[in-house]
């Protein structure tokens, strides 16, 4: 049996300066809202298998009132072990930017 892969996240609104707090992010079946510092700690709920993964960031609603271009940011993950891997996502209305974080 192989060992689990964990995912967390860390949202952060370069337009502002500061966290996205608030922003709903679903991977699989779970679905979390980032905290005042705009992370989420563990998106995988103690663990999952090594696989393929759409990781989804509602950034619509946190720009509501703004004008802004993505409503859901879509990434596919490959988690081709059983680790930790974490998604920084750095959002702004008409842009976003991510990699694979320590």
């Amino acid at each position: 049996m192989s060992e689990l892969a964990t995912v967390s996240t860390h949202v952060l609104d370069v337009a502002s300066g500061k966290p996205a707090a608030g922003v709903r992010v679903t991977l699989g079946t779970r679905t979390l809202t980032t905290d005042a510092q705009g992370r989420i700690a563990d998106l995988s709920g103690g663990g999952i298998n090594p696989g393929s993964y759409r990781l989804l960031v509602e950034v619509g609603t946190y720009f509501a009132g703004t004008p802004h271009l993505f409503e859901t940011i879509a990434l596919e993950l490959q988690l081709s072990e059983g680790r930790h891997y974490h998604v920084p996502l750095l959002i702004a209305p008409y842009s976003c930017t991510t990699y694979r974080g320590t």
